[in-house]
């Protein structure tokens, strides 16, 4: 009784429950586990509090991203002082303040063990950091990410380094959990078929867009931010009076601590010291407080012009009707996109938001802007000749959408007013308009091409459906779960190894391995026949045809006379497949080298040859060429087909039409995409209503996380629930290559299959944008 007193007394209160139900064991193998958690953001949050207060003491947490206004309201471990500050600091911090002090012998004399929460604030696809020697540290890798690229980065690292990974996602209502372990035999990310990208976080949309969907649902917010009936429903809302009080208030908890401070060191400006991997501990402050959110308490840069514009425009019945002055409405135009255009992004550079970005954005000229107050320059749609398909200028882009102000002011003064829509309809004409115009400035602010037309930018508009927090934590709470499991199958191992008897706790059979122990999850939007929302089913067997763990063949056709070898680089092998540090391979040729002892020079003379004129017989019909990358463990054989006719569907027509787009979007990988087929539920056999919701959860949840915007493709959201499980056509095998010396020595990969995008599709599809 006294050894089981004096053990129970080491552990703090709230973690008793946990060792009675787990078990002394797991609850000594959670203790000094290490773990790396990647992504700080919705699911992160959650995470994090779950680990902490579950008593894990060793976490890193790696997260790119910075703290922005619209985090607030969905990511609970920030608050507005924090604003600007890295999300992986502040939420380390966080954490670490929630987890319960512990007696152990971690600290080798019976004194309370030291927890740690490093932050690195980096990017996991830097391969100089995060790698395969980096990631075998862990007993367990957690993924909170929101974006394919990195989700494919984390997956090949965990493969290669044969460390388990826990995955999870959430789209609305639905979600998806599931445990990649290389030597249990569960298929891997990449298994299955991911869409081309088209899940992207809220900040991405606000501070650091990339691509022409980012700068139109921004455009849509702002529609939303001037004319909507409450200004506070847009994202890009600025709500100054709560920033004010909430750093007041910051300010004075830290006047109060800085007069109980008796160390008498001065509070440092070098918190990215602390980025680079120096975490706090429990005997430390965390200085959560620090730098005020650098900027978090500042007066917004557009917020007041808006204001101001809204009230001439007559847009709140309350600010009397809109002004008859058609110059000082278009002075109040230019102030307002001034503000947006030029001043904001001034603001966001001196933030030192772009410092590792690889384009500065650069704000709009005052000679553009000047177009707004010049009601002599017609808009391009007021033009003779003007057609939708036309690509307008950044001064076209002004003059356009004063024009729509104006045109607003003046249709609500005539004596059968048209208010404009409170939200944005992609139908409504001053609406497509003004979205038009602003993306395309904000476009040409972060040098995003191409440059949408007023035809092109309908097609990519939709509807925005807000998120649901709720799901973030129920994936996180999964996540947990599965870690659970993961250790006790390692803890048992580590018994049987050392011919000890059964862990804690009943099951977990020391033979098991992780694809028997753990389970893939799904969370429903409907609940299943027997009125459950989770749906727990046996995680899948790794796909044949997965050129990840498999190395197998991927099929790709182009025109090989018309795509160089720097196209095939950036586009397919980079970009859709995912490699960092390619070596291409012809034959027994190296036509192309990255790593860190390369130099860049030594292949450079072959970027810009067409693929039929490479070395080594060149890669042109039929040809076979080899892929490495070695800072993944990763080789792949690419097949090649040439194809130099390729065809869309008229959207109008239903028709097949010459494909117009440019020649780097023209190219097919593996044929036709196999479609996955639902894993059966574990004690009820899988009706096809319930095989349903699976397939649709899992197609919608895995590619992205919390808090982003999410496109879907029509066709593809109609067809989720419905499509019935088909063979896979991908030219696909197991190629036999011998692979590099280090995976040779752990063992043999498992195997999955990709279902990878068609890169023939038309962009111009009707597409939904979802907020997440």
């Amino acid at each position: 009784m006294t050894s089981s007193s004096e053990e129970s007394s080491s552990v703090p209160p709230i973690l008793l429950g946990i060792r009675s139900a787990l078990g002394p064991s797991l609850l000594s193998r959670m203790l000094r586990s290490k773990i790396l958690l990647v992504g700080s953001g919705g699911i992160g949050c959650e995470l994090l509090k779950n680990l902490a207060l579950s008593g894990f003491r060793d976490v890193e947490v790696v997260d790119l991203d910075t703290i922005d206004v619209s985090n607030l309201n969905r990511q609970f471990l920030f608050r507005a002082r924090h604003v600007g500050m890295p999300k992986c600091k502040v939420a380390s911090e966080a954490a670490l303040e929630m987890v319960p002090p512990h007696v152990g012998e971690r600290d080798g004399g019976g004194g309370e063990a030291a927890a740690r929460y490093v932050p690195l604030h980096g990017n996991v696809c830097d391969n100089a950091k995060f790698n395969v020697p980096y990631v075998r540290g862990f007993d367990l890798v957690l993924n909170a990410l929101d974006n394919v690229v990195a989700r494919r980065r984390v997956n090949r690292l965990c493969l290669a380094a044969a460390v388990p990974l826990v995955e999870a996602g959430t789209a609305g209502y639905l979600g998806q959990v599931t445990v990649i372990h290389r030597d249990s035999g569960t298929e891997c990310y990449e298994c299955q078929s991911k869409p081309v990208q088209k899940v992207y976080p809220i900040c991405t949309i606000r501070s650091t867009p990339s691509q022409p969907v980012h700068c139109i649902v921004w455009a849509k917010e702002l529609y939303k931010l001037i004319f909507g009936a409450e200004a506070g429903n847009s994202m890009l809302f600025e709500d100054e009076e709560s920033l004010r009080a909430d750093v007041d208030a910051a300010d004075k908890e830290k006047e109060g601590a800085g007069e109980e401070d008796e160390s008498g060191n001065a509070k440092e400006d070098g918190d990215e010291k602390k980025d680079d991997g120096e975490g706090a501990t429990n005997g430390e402050s965390g200085g959560s407080g620090e730098e005020d959110g650098a900027g978090g308490g500042e007066k917004s840069t557009y917020m007041d012009a808006v204001t101001d514009l809204r009230s001439l425009l007559g847009v709140v019945p309350s600010d009397g009707p809109p002004t008859s002055d058609e110059t000082a409405l278009r002075a109040k135009s230019r102030e307002a996109l001034t503000a947006l255009f030029a001043t904001e992004i001034e603001k966001q550079i001196g933030m030192d938001r772009y410092k590792t970005a690889e384009k500065v954005p650069v704000p709009i000229s005052a000679q553009d802007l000047g177009a707004c107050v010049d009601s002599e320059r017609k808009p391009p749609t007021a033009r003779e000749g003007y057609a939708a398909t036309d690509l307008w200028s950044p001064s076209d882009c002004v003059a356009e959408l004063a024009a729509c102000l104006v045109e607003v002011a003046q249709n609500a003064s005539e004596p059968n007013p048209s208010a404009p829509l409170p939200e944005f309809d992609k139908d409504d004409d001053v609406a497509m308009r003004f979205v038009a115009a602003a993306s395309n400035l904000r476009q040409k602010v972060f040098g995003i091409e191409p440059l949408q037309s007023l035809y092109g930018a309908k097609g990519i508009a939709g509807n925005i459906i807000p998120a649901i927090a709720t799901t973030n934590a129920i994936a996180a709470g999964l996540q947990v779960l599965q870690a659970f499991h993961v250790l006790k199958a390692r803890l048992d191992a580590e018994e049987a190894e050392a011919g000890g008897d059964e862990g804690d706790g009943e099951g977990g059979g020391r033979g098991d391995t992780l694809r028997e122990t753990c389970r893939y999850t799904y969370c429903l939007r409907d609940k299943t026949r027997r009125g459950y929302l989770l749906q727990p089913t046996t995680i899948p067997e790794p796909n044949p045809n997965c050129f990840v763990c498999r190395n197998a063949t991927v099929s790709l056709a182009l025109d090989t006379r018309s795509w160089t070898l720097e196209m095939l680089l950036a586009r397919v092998l980079k970009k859709e497949l995912g490699f960092g540090a390619p070596t291409v391979m012809i034959g027994e040729d190296i036509v192309y080298e990255e790593g860190e002892d390369v130099d860049p020079s030594e292949y450079g003379v072959n970027l810009t040859k067409k693929l039929v004129d490479l070395p080594a017989g060149g890669a042109g019909h039929g040809a076979i060429v080899n892929v490495e990358d070695f800072t993944q463990n990763l080789e792949v054989e690419v097949s090649v087909s040439h194809k130099d006719v390729w065809t869309i569907k008229d959207e109008e027509t239903g028709k097949e039409k010459p494909d117009d787009r440019e020649e780097v979007e023209k190219f097919q990988i593996g044929g036709k995409m196999p479609v996955a087929g639902p894993a059966k539920g574990e004690g009820e056999a899988a009706d096809s209503s319930e095989a349903a919701k699976e397939g649709e959860a899992k197609s919608q949840a895995d590619e992205d996380s919390d808090d982003d915007i999410e496109v879907i493709d029509a066709e593809d959201a109609a067809a989720d629930a419905k499509t019935p499980v088909q063979p896979s056509e991908t030219n696909g095998n197991d190629s036999g290559r011998k692979r590099p010396p280090e995976e040779a020595s752990d063992g043999g990969g498992e195997t999955k299959r990709i279902k990878v995008s068609n890169g023939a599709k038309g962009n111009d599809e009707a597409e939904v944008v979802e907020l997440d």
